[in-house]
């Protein structure tokens, strides 16, 4: 067991010449998964950094698993060890820098520029990187209204251009800010874009030759197109319409979250022509998930829905989710004839903001999953807002939960079946003993039998 000693606080009388430890509050606790004899971990508090000498006794064939994990101001990492009483080693600094650079999450403006900084002048830095969020809320804002400097720009190129083995990134910058990322080292397997789709980011894209799913949330601008032999490995993506024309057609994508929100709305000619650009995914196309505003009256929507089945008949998973407005009782009991039109739906999934809709005071859910079953027999599973109903061949519609328990039961009835067969081979093999030492016995008492007859035989002819 660790052996966790008092506390070092670094607060101003600890620290050398009266510095102050550098400001904290902000960053989660931080622990560092390494089996090490002396094991390092930081955990900044208000207003001091607490280091923490941790004694490992594992052995090194036991791992370690440590939950909570890397936020720290990541400009003020080499400050902070230097507080460090002992000095920890290289080999512990240099696993604690991996990690803390591995993920850098979203961040303010101003948090945001210093991360720069550092990460344009110190490019070894930079390499640990695998995934960024860049930009959060207040980001957004200042971003929408052009308060983004030149000076600002030329440091995020800069740092983009440093994050060689950068795989995962999220671009939260609005408008026609994609140039920065022309001529980036790094291959991307995940992307959200909140930037403009322009003939600027459609370059950049032939570049990404091994992105797999992309989240495209900026404008799309017309007359833009992508080369038919561009993101040959990307299986999902979410995007507008508009985007999803550009970006789905002759290219092998499986899954789909069409985002009908301003200023789209879900009608039956707009599904019907996204559905039609959506088919000609040579995935094949696997799964539809449609985000939109529900405001349009029932027989609207419906309507809308109908237009899936008659062109992906064959997808396996539907969603429908509700960014406002309600999923009423008239929209589920009109779904049954839309379901049945698919051949091998598997998975249907419904949710909505809205906690007073019918997906969530809905008396039976478990019946309307057994109705929509009964027009769609491939149907196993349907999630709802607040429960995940799974088909059991024997227990019909049950929950996850219930599942759970069902397979813990059957577990401890294997269990239990398993332990009486041992009883029984314990007995059996008791009874095999047995009999075997019987047969042994048996054996011993013919031969001296034999033996005493044939003397006795001998005795008689000598007579």
């Amino acid at each position: 067991m660790a052996c966790i000693p008092t506390p070092l606080s670094l607060s101003a009388g600890n620290e050398p010449n009266g510095a102050l430890a550098p400001p904290c509050s902000t960053w989660h606790r931080l622990a560092f998964s390494h089996s090490i004899s002396n094991q390092l971990a930081l955990a900044p508090s208000q207003d001091t950094v607490q280091i923490l000498l941790v004694e490992d006794n594992l052995s090194s064939h036991e791992h370690v698993r440590y939950t909570s994990l890397l936020r720290l101001p990541i400009e003020v990492l080499d400050e902070i060890f230097s507080y460090a009483k002992p000095q920890p080693s290289p080999d512990l600094l240099s696993l604690a820098t991996r990690l803390l650079y591995r993920h850098i999450p979203a961040l303010s403006l101003s948090l945001t520029t210093r991360c720069l900084e550092t990460l344009v002048s110190k490019p070894s830095l930079a390499a640990h990187t695998r995934t960024w969020e860049i930009g959060d809320t207040s980001f957004l804002d200042a971003s929408r209204k052009g308060r983004l400097s030149p000076t600002f720009f030329r440091l995020l190129q800069g740092a983009l251009h440093n994050t060689h083995r950068l795989t995962e990134l999220a671009f939260l910058l609005n408008g026609a800010t994609s140039h920065v990322l022309l001529d980036a080292p790094f291959r991307l397997t995940k992307l959200t874009a909140y930037c403009d789709f322009d003939a600027t980011f459609a370059s950049w894209l032939t570049e990404q030759t091994s992105l797999r799913t992309a989240i495209f949330c900026g404008n799309f601008t017309s007359g833009v197109t992508l080369p038919s032999d561009a993101l040959p490995s990307l299986r999902r993506v979410a995007a507008a319409p508009l985007t999803l024309a550009c970006v789905v057609p002759g290219r092998p994508v499986r899954e789909v979250d069409l985002c009908l929100v301003h200023p789209w709305s879900l009608s039956r000619d707009v599904l019907h022509k996204a559905i039609r650009t959506i088919a000609s995914s040579t995935g094949p196309l696997d799964s539809l998930k449609i985000i939109s505003h529900l405001a349009e009256p029932t027989e609207t929507v419906l309507s809308a829905l109908e237009a899936i089945p008659s062109t992906l008949k064959s997808i396996s998973k539907l969603a429908l989710h509700a960014v406002s407005g309600s999923i009423t009782n008239d929209i589920l009991a009109g779904l049954p004839p839309i379901l049945s039109q698919f051949a091998g739906l598997k998975s249907l999934t419904l949710f909505s903001k809205n906690k007073s809709d019918a997906l969530h005071v809905a008396a039976s859910l478990r019946t309307l999953a057994a109705t929509w079953r009964a027009t769609c027999v491939s149907l196993e599973c349907v999630t709802f807002a607040d429960a995940t109903y799974v088909h059991h061949q024997s227990h019909g519609w049950v929950t996850t939960r219930d599942l759970a328990e069902l397979l813990t039961v059957r577990e401890q009835s294997l269990q239990h079946h398993t332990v009486e067969l041992c009883k029984q081979e314990v007995a059996l093999d008791y009874e095999r003993r047995a009999v075997q030492g019987t047969r042994e016995s048996t054996r011993v008492l013919t031969s001296e039998l034999l033996q005493r007859q044939g003397g006795a035989s001998v005795v008689t002819i000598a007579a």
